[in-house]
C-alpha cells in the first residue's frame, strides 16, 4: 500500500528526521515506578478530556436544534447555519474520536456516532432502501437508537445535509423532503443523545482508571491502564495511516480514489484528520486547546528533553504539511499532483508512527504487544 511505501522526498525526509530524533539507546532501563504513571491517568482523564466531552454534547445539542429550526422552515440560509453547526460538531467529535476507550467505544457506541469505514457499502444501500420505503422508525427520536448503525450518526446527517440531490428535496419539502427532515431530526437527537451519555459515563471510568491497583478488576496498577493512553495514541495514527489516508490511496495513483476517503460528501476528509491529529496530541502533550497543561501528558514519562524535542519537531513537520493540503481529499486528487502529495503525507503519518512505537512507547514502558488493529 502507498502510505507504507515513502517516496524517494518522503524517505530523505525520514533519513534525516531519524538522525535529528536521536532515538533513545539500546540496553536495560530501570522500570519506571508506578506511581509515575498516576498523574498522567489523573491529568488527562479527569481534567483535559471532561471539557471536551462537554463541548461535543453542546455542540450535538445546538446541530440538533438548529435541525428542527431548519425543518420547520426550509430555506437556504438555514440549510447552510445547520451545515456549518454539523461541521463544528464533526470538529470536536474527530478529536475526541481517536481516545477509543471506555464509553466511547462500549456497546459500539463510537459506530453509532460515525459508521465509518463502510467497506461494503452498507450505508449506501441501506440508504437507497430507507428513501424507497421510508419507515416510521428512523423518524421516531426514541426508535432511530434501535436501528441499523450505518443510518445513524455523523455520515447519515452528512448524506442528507450536503448530497446535492437530498439539499433540493429538503429546500422543495416535497414527499422525500419532508421525510429527510424528520430522518435528520431525529438523527441529530440521537446524536445528542449519545453524546450526553458521553459526559454522564466518563466520570465513572476515569476514576476507575485512576484508582488502578490491586484490588480494581479492570486496572491492576497504574502502568497497564496508562497503556491504554498510549494504544489510543499509536493506534490513532495507524487508523489515519491504514484507512484514512491508505483507503483512498489505494495501490496506486491509478487507484486512487477519493470516495474511499472519510466525509467525502461533506468534503472534510482532510479537516477531520487535521481535527484527529489535535486529539491525540493531546494525550502526548496534555495541552488540548484551552485545556490543560503542557507536558504533563505521556510526555511526563519521556527522560530525554531531546527525545521530547525532536518528537515534537517532527510531529510539527507533520502537521505543517497538512496544514498546505485542501481540507478534502476530494479536492486534492483533483490536483494533477495531489496522488503524490498526499502519499507524501501518509509517509509522514507512518514515519511518525513509528516514532511512537519506538520511541515514546519504549521510553515510557508502555509500548509493544497488544494492538487491536492486527487482529492479534
Amino acid at each position: 500500500m502507498p502510505f507504507l511505501c515513502h517516496t524517494r522526498k518522503a524517505a530523505l525526509w525520514g533519513a534525516t528526521a531519524l538522525l535529528t530524533v536521536g532515538l533513545a539507546p539500546p540496553g536495560a532501563r530501570a522500570d519506571i515506578p508506578d506511581e509515575n504513571y498516576r498523574p498522567v491517568l489523573e491529568h488527562l482523564l479527569t481534567v483535559v478530556v471532561p471539557p471536551k466531552l462537554d463541548a461535543l454534547h453542546d455542540a450535538t445539542t445546538n446541530l440538533s436544534g438548529e435541525m428542527d429550526d431548519f425543518c420547520a422552515e426550509p430555506d437556504q440560509e438555514g440549510l447552510d447555519e445547520v451545515r456549518e453547526d454539523f461541521h463544528v460538531a464533526m470538529d470536536i467529535w474527530q478529536e475526541v474520536q481517536p481516545w477509543r476507550m471506555g464509553p466511547l467505544v462500549a456497546n459500539g457506541r463510537d459506530q453509532h456516532i460515525e459508521y465509518w469505514p463502510d467497506k461494503h457499502g452498507t450505508a449506501t444501500r441501506q440508504f437507497r432502501k430507507l428513501m424507497f420505503e421510508k419507515p416510521t422508525a428512523y423518524t421516531d427520536r426514541k426508535k432511530i437508537a434501535d436501528t441499523s448503525a450505518a443510518l445513524q450518526g455523523f455520515p447519515a446527517l452528512e448524506e442528507v445535509l450536503f448530497d446535492a440531490k437530498r439539499s433540493e428535496s429538503l429546500l422543495m419539502a416535497d414527499e422525500d423532503g419532508m421525510f429527510l427532515c424528520g430522518y435528520g431530526g431525529a438523527v441529530a437527537a440521537n446524536l445528542d443523545r449519545m453524546t450526553g451519555e458521553l459526559v454522564k459515563e466518563w466520570p465513572e471510568f476515569a476514576k476507575n482508571m485512576v484508582e488502578a491497583g490491586p484490588d480494581n478488576m479492570d486496572y491492576p496498577d497504574a502502568k497497564f491502564a496508562a497503556t491504554d493512553l498510549y494504544r489510543a495514541l499509536h493506534e490513532g495514527l495507524l487508523i489515519i495511516a491504514s484507512q484514512k489516508l491508505g483507503r483512498p490511496l489505494g495501490d496506486g495513483p491509478k487507484d486512487g480514489k477519493a470516495s474511499r476517503a472519510e466525509s467525502p460528501t461533506s468534503k472534510r476528509s482532510l479537516r477531520n484528520i487535521e481535527h484527529n491529529l489535535t486529539g491525540l496530541f493531546a494525550i502526548y502533550d496534555s495541552k488540548w486547546g484551552d485545556t490543560g497543561k503542557e507536558g504533563k501528558g505521556l510526555s511526563a514519562l519521556i527522560d530525554s528533553s531531546l527525545l521530547d524535542r525532536s518528537f515534537r519537531l517532527n510531529w510539527q513537520t507533520m502537521t505543517d504539511t497538512l496544514d498546505e493540503l485542501p481540507p478534502s481529499i476530494v479536492e486534492l486528487l483533483d490536483q494533477p499532483d495531489g496522488y503524490q502529495k498526499l502519499a507524501d503525507f501518509a509517509g509522514q503519518v507512518a514515519f511518525v508512527t513509528t516514532l511512537v512505537e519506538g520511541d515514546v512507547g519504549g521510553t515510557t514502558q508502555l509500548g509493544g504487544g497488544f494492538n487491536a488493529l492486527d487482529g492479534d
